[in-house]
């Protein structure tokens, strides 16, 4: 018996050495350097190479035969679509930060980061700046999470670079006070007028008659006057609501859609908004659009909004002051929106582009299923839809709502 209680103890002094002993455990971070070039070198490049092709599209604008096309932080594709079974792209304005697009008569608004551009686009190919808002979107961030305030200087590119440290040594990487820090999972060893055109469902920034209203900062709304489009002037910012994400304009009214619920405004004084009711959810990013009667709200998760629902929220928006939920739908990850009629147009990440009839609110019909790849945003209107997805931009006619047919397919890195 001595013999087995010494090996009992040798193996327990074993284990109990073996678990004090240091693990060099680490995690692999993704460093990002900016490249900077002064404001004044960035806006005289502003006309960019006609034929760059796409890579990452954002939101998108449509104007009369035009569609502006974002090109995530990096400018916007002008495409001529006078044949919408071939578009063919113009010109490539060159506008670092860029994500939103307005457009009234000749003269095309965009975000540059923090500043706000008005651009001549008489001749897209040689587009010139009339106008700049510095600091305008008072905490737009860089893709590092660092705010974009330099008022002489924009970031233009990052130089990418992996790096690995001990996790007891920083949390963080150590030397890189100008680096942004992404934590990369897989690497780690612990796992409105005429003259204005329209938007999609997922815009920040919209045009109501004589003003551009943006979401400056996630509780703010900024107010510019286009009275004078080439010469924007800037008016107020409001608080309008938490965690606003887009904003989609009907009549004199404004509907705000955020990471908690629905915020809609009385706009008939184009610059004093009067806060009408509004409609909580649970905590997801929710794009939004209106026929006036019923507001149609998509939920999805799986983003920096938080949150877990996926589904269309259908609200009475009647009584502005006492919005009530009719219905909720189930979907399978739904971002932009769009409604012609009674046809509700809903990009559904897998699921491709729904189509429903809404005749019914309560009691949505699904008409048809457009397949594309992961849809991010669609306008719809006049039997012809446009519709941004992960790998182009898609258009179809839909006259015959049995029979739709693809007119053109925009591919990305074309």
């Amino acid at each position: 018996m001595p013999g087995l209680f010494a090996i009992l103890a040798a193996c327990c002094m074993f284990f109990f050495l073996a678990g004090c002993r240091k693990e060099s455990a680490t995690r692999t971070y993704t460093l990002y350097t900016p490249i900077y070039k002064s404001k004044t070198e960035v806006l005289a490049a502003i006309n960019g190479n006609a034929s760059q092709s796409v890579e990452t599209a954002g939101k998108f604008y449509i104007k009369d035969n035009f569609i502006y096309l974002n090109e995530v932080d990096k400018g916007i594709h002008i495409i001529d679509n006078s044949d919408p079974s071939h578009p063919a792209q113009v010109a490539f304005l060159n506008i670092p930060g860029n994500q939103d697009i307005a457009v009234k008569g000749n003269i095309l608004y965009a975000d540059m980061y923090g500043d706000l551009l008005a651009l001549d686009i008489s001749n897209p190919r040689k587009a010139t700046i009339t106008a700049s808002l510095n600091n305008f979107f008072t905490q737009r961030m860089y893709t590092n999470g660092v705010y974009a305030s330099d008022s002489t200087k924009v970031v233009v590119d990052w130089i990418e670079k992996d790096t690995t440290v001990p996790v007891e040594n920083n949390i963080y990487p150590p030397g890189c006070a100008n680096c942004g820090i992404f934590f990369n999972a897989a690497a780690s060893s612990s796992g409105g007028s005429k003259s204005n055109g329209k938007a999609g469902s997922m815009a920040k920034m919209v045009l109501m008659h004589d003003y551009l209203y943006a979401i400056t900062e996630p509780h703010s709304l900024g107010i510019v006057s286009t009275t004078d489009p080439r010469t924007p002037s800037f008016v107020s910012t409001t608080y309008a609501g938490y965690d606003l994400e887009t904003i989609y304009p009907f009549e004199d009214k404004l509907f705000m859609g955020s990471a908690v619920g629905l915020f809609m405004y009385d706009m008939s004084d184009p610059l004093n908004p009067v806060k009408l009711g509004q409609f909580s959810h649970g905590r997801a990013c929710d794009p939004v659009v209106t026929d006036g009667d019923y507001a149609y709200v998509t939920l999805h998760a799986g983003t920096e909004c938080g949150g877990d629902a996926n589904e269309l929220n259908i609200i009475n928006v009647k009584d502005l002051m006492n919005p009530t939920l009719v219905k909720t739908y189930p979907l399978t990850k739904p971002t932009g929106l769009s409604k012609d009629g009674d046809l509700l147009f809903i990009c559904d990440g897998g699921s491709g582009v729904r189509i429903y009839n809404t005749a019914n609110p309560s009691g949505l019909k699904l008409l048809q299923q457009i397949s594309s790849n992961e849809p991010y945003d669609v306008i719809a209107g006049n039997k012809h839809a446009l519709v941004v997805a992960k790998d182009g931009l898609y258009q179809y006619d839909y006259s015959d709502i049995n029979h739709i047919r693809q007119l053109s397919f925009f591919s990305l890195n074309h």
